[in-house]
Order: C-alpha cells, then structure tokens, then sequence
C-alpha cells in the first residue's frame, strides 16, 4: 500500500500530525494574541470616549460587583442607574460613530476605529484564512468540536 505524500507513511503519520497539530497550535495562539491585542486597543478608545461624556457614571458602573446584588438605597453607596448607563453607552457609540472613521471590520464583524486596531485585528484575520489554508481541524483553529466528535 503507497501512503500519501502529505498523510507520511503509516510509521511517521503520528509524528507528521504532531508537527501539524504543534503548527496549527502556534498559528491558532498568535491569531489570538493578535486579536487580544486589537480588542484592548478599541476597548481603551471606547472607555476613553465614555469616560468624556458620563464620568462618574463610568466609574460607577467599573466599580460596581456582577457578582455582588446591588446595593439598597441609602447604604451607602447609591444604587448604579442601569438604564442612564446603557444611554451613556450608546451616546458613546454615536460619538465614536460620528467622530472616528471605520477602518476595518473584523471576520466576525467587530469594528476597529483605531489604526493600531485595525492593523492587529487584519493580522489576526490572515492567519485565520493560514489556519484553514493549512487545513487545520476545527478544534485546533479554536472553534467548537463538531457534534459527536471526540473531545481532544
């Protein structure tokens, strides 16, 4: 029986698919620290804008415990105005909106109104066309097994 030139013979086909796997890994992390590092940028223009027009309501809200119920009125602390904080967060995304171009739209359809996020989240987009090109499984390019696959 002839082995397939890209599978290796049936003797090196597990050290082939190590040295697969081991590529597809190291692509799969430097897409996501790529990623991560596009995120942080946009996150850091947005809480700026935020922080521009409802400061205190900002730091209210960074303050405030998911975990923790809020607190009663008169203890202390008054209780965070949900509702004047997601206006806030929109009149933010209308300020960005109108005051900053949209320079790329990630694969998963994020907007990047910064350089710096936009170049990063560009990257991270062409090594996630290098992880299919490199025929990568699912698993190995983040993604969530296929139903009734076999966890890895």
């Amino acid at each position: 029986m002839l082995a397939s030139p890209a599978l290796g013979s049936p003797a090196q086909g597990l050290p082939t698919q190590k040295v697969e796997a081991s590529r597809c890994r190291a692509l799969r992390e430097q897409r996501d620290s790529l990623a991560t590092e596009a995120m942080t940028a946009e996150l850091t223009l947005v809480r700026q804008v935020r922080e521009r027009i409802c400061a205190p309501l900002t730091r209210q809200a960074e303050l405030a415990n998911a975990n923790q119920a809020p607190p009663l009125p008169g203890a202390g602390e008054p209780a965070t105005d949900y509702q004047a904080l997601l206006h806030c967060r929109q009149q933010a995304e209308q300020v960005l909106k109108a005051s900053h171009p949209l320079l790329y739209r990630n694969r998963l359809g994020f907007i990047y109104y910064t350089p710096t996020g936009a170049s990063l989240a560009r990257r991270a987009d062409g090594l996630q066309g290098s992880l299919l090109a490199e025929a990568c499984p699912a698993w190995l390019r983040g993604e969530p097994e296929p139903a009734g696959a076999t966890p890895r």
